[in-house]
């Protein structure tokens, strides 16, 4: 029984050995995998900040791009406004024209149309005499 000890013993550590270098061979790729894994991680790295800065160039473009079209809607709006007012006064000015004027000019043209009948029925009634 001692040699049956003995050589589950040697066969324990040839196994506990192979398994030993089994698992070097393994850290061996592990390692190798996660130095590729590192080395793509950097260039990650390295090709993002460029990425990184057009997006922030590009969000500040933005930026200053809709701060001026508020600024120009802002100056479309005034303008409208202020055409608006001006449309208004120019409908009120009509207003005050067109009610002092229209008067006075509604009574002078009554007149002058009376006076223009008189003077041709004066005239028709010259005529009329004048051909008895």
């Amino acid at each position: 029984m001692d040699n049956f000890l003995r050589i589950a013993e040697v066969v324990a550590l040839l196994s506990a050995s192979a398994l030993c270098a089994y698992l070097i061979v393994v850290l061996v790729r592990l390692n190798g995998m996660l130095e590729m894994l590192q080395k793509d991680f950097a260039e990650l790295n390295r090709n993002l900040v460029p990425v990184l800065e057009n997006i922030n160039s590009v969000a500040e473009k933005m930026k200053s791009i809709t701060t001026k079209v508020d600024e120009q809607v802002n100056i479309f709006k005034s303008s409208l406004e202020a055409l608006r007012l001006i449309a208004e006064n120019v409908l009120r000015f009509e207003e005050r024209v067109e009610h002092r004027i229209e008067e006075p000019i509604i009574r002078l043209t009554s007149i002058f149309g009376n006076l223009v009948g008189r003077v041709a029925s004066f005239f028709a009634g010259r005529a009329a005499e004048q051909s008895n």
